[in-house]
């Protein structure tokens, strides 16, 4: 379970999230199997750790999505709906 890590100013340990969503003050951070969601500042994040093939941008992020987002990383195989909007967008893709 997982595979994004969120480093924060007030945690010893880092955390591993199946999701990680940046707003503008505010990351979302979700745990896909117990569909939980933890919310940190902005300002108390220190670094977050992802494969590269886990970001997403704005237009990739639906507002369903946990109320969408700027930017984020996901493990997308983790949620459904998330995988059925990008498959969308492909096939809407030129």
């Amino acid at each position: 379970m997982g595979s994004i890590t969120l480093f924060t100013t007030s945690e010893y340990e880092p955390q591993a999230f199946d999701a990680v969503l940046f707003r503008e003050r505010l990351v979302v951070c979700v745990h896909a199997d117990e569909e939980s969601v933890r919310l940190v500042p902005l300002d108390k994040v220190n670094h977050v750790d992802g494969d590269a093939a886990d970001v997403l941008v704005e237009t990739e992020i639906p507002e369903s999505f946990y109320g969408g987002a700027e930017y984020g990383l996901a493990d997308v195989g983790q949620f459904p709906d998330l995988q059925a909007h990008l498959e969308d967008i492909q096939s809407e893709a030129y």
